[in-house]
């Protein structure tokens, strides 16, 4: 019957939108109650950060030491930064032409404005060096194992990856050892997931509580052309970028495997918590584990449209604050520097602070512009959070559209 068949694939997201709203309302018309069950929230997002060193050491080294072959490794990954660049650069321009249109940055001037100086200490930006030797590497091995060391860490995985498969014969036992890693991580976080409706519905009631009274009034314009912006993106761009990857039926099993993905993406504001799940769905959109177990873990770190199209509202609201002209130098300055701060930057430890120091820097902002823009980030977040993490989805099927050669067929549920 379709209504069994519509209840057994979507029963479990179902039940999360249930948990969401449930958990909204609690927040809104229960505070204290919703501060009492925030433990519950927290301990869904410790078990499911828990999982995501392992598990991303584990698909990211199989996947490559079982690689068919090098060249076809090296063509996903070569494939895979270009659509990682190519829908950056899409967001960038869209937005800051939207932005343009309905100029969404406030009117007032600066001074009134700005936090008090001496207010809170701003963090000074390392030298570029330094800076770089942070981002690639960590200080001892122990400091792998923390999702704070996502990128050294997946260059980790990759190294071991590629160290088995130089191995050959020696290496196989290393190999069928992290295959079975990956496909045991793969079954936890299964297992974890049943307490998602529990979890969420704790954490969405936690936040309600936590962000409501920072929705002033110098930003609500700027939060509506956000949220107004990406969820055309999210709908319009995402369905053609499935579209390019295997036409009308590619659209359909995208889309038909998305809810989940993004309930957990909003209901976690965190890539990484979301990236079992999108590994779960890109299975079953047809994405062959090869560029699925590769792509979606670096997407992880370093896909994040929603945090480009969040650094060109930053730039364009403090832009206004100071009454900078909009030359046509400055406006290829906003592109750069917002594709820096939602790819490059999200790679980096506490990366936000460092993406808002890079406007500062670019542009010439006063340190005491920092806690506006990251009042901005707060009220961006969930909605940055659901395109930077199920972008990775549709990117997967890009390059596998790309590196195959062939339209994206989908696995079913």
């Amino acid at each position: 019957m379709p209504g069994v068949k519509l209840l057994r694939t979507y029963g479990f997201s179902f039940l999360l939108i249930a948990s969401i709203a449930t958990g909204l309302l609690i927040g809104r018309i229960a505070p204290q109650l919703a501060q009492a069950i925030r433990p519950i929230g927290d301990l869904f997002l410790n078990l499911i950060f828990m999982l995501i060193v392992p598990l991303t050491f584990f698909t990211i080294s199989s996947s490559i030491a079982a690689a068919g072959s090098s060249q076809r490794l090296s063509r996903v990954s070569s494939v895979m930064l270009c659509v990682f660049l190519g829908t950056s650069l899409v967001a960038s321009v869209l937005s800051l032409l939207f932005m343009l249109l309905v100029n969404p940055a406030p009117s007032a001037g600066a001074d009134s404005l700005l936090l008090a100086k001496g207010m809170a200490a701003l963090p000074t930006a390392p030298s570029l060096l330094p800076q770089l030797v942070a981002t690639f590497t960590t200080a001892d091995f122990p400091d792998l194992l923390s999702r704070k060391s996502m990128l050294p860490l997946m260059l980790f995985s990759v190294a071991v990856g590629l160290a088995a498969r130089a191995a050959k014969g020696e290496g196989e036992p290393l190999t069928r050892v992290l295959q079975s890693g990956a496909a045991v991580f793969l079954r936890l976080v299964d297992y974890v997931m049943y307490l998602a409706p529990v979890g969420l519905l704790a954490w969405f009631a936690a936040t309600v509580v936590d962000t409501g009274a920072q929705l002033a009034s110098a930003y609500l314009t700027s939060f509506i052309v956000y949220y107004a912006f990406s969820a055309l993106y999210f709908v319009v761009c995402f369905s053609l970028y499935a579209y390019l990857a295997g036409r009308t039926a590619a659209v359909r099993t995208f889309w038909s495997h998305m809810l989940q993905p993004s309930l957990t993406a909003l209901g976690t504001c965190s890539s990484m918590a979301t990236m079992p799940v999108n590994l779960e769905a890109a299975a079953k959109m047809g994405v062959p584990q090869d560029v699925r177990d590769v792509v979606i873990p670096v997407g992880a770190v370093l896909h994040k449209d929603g945090s480009v199209i969040g650094g060109v509202l930053k730039v364009l609201f403090a832009m206004s604050l100071f009454h900078q002209t909009l030359t046509p130098g400055r406006l290829l300055l906003v592109i750069g520097v917002a594709i820096l701060v939602g790819v490059v930057m999200g790679a980096i430890p506490s990366g936000g602070m460092m993406g808002e120091l890079l406007i500062l820097s670019a542009f010439g902002f006063p340190p005491e512009t920092l806690p506006l823009l990251a009042i901005i980030s707060i009220l961006i977040d969930p909605m940055a959070t659901l395109l930077n993490a199920t972008g990775d989805n549709v990117a997967a099927m890009l390059v596998t559209r790309l590196t195959a050669a062939q339209p994206v067929v989908g696995n079913g549920a």
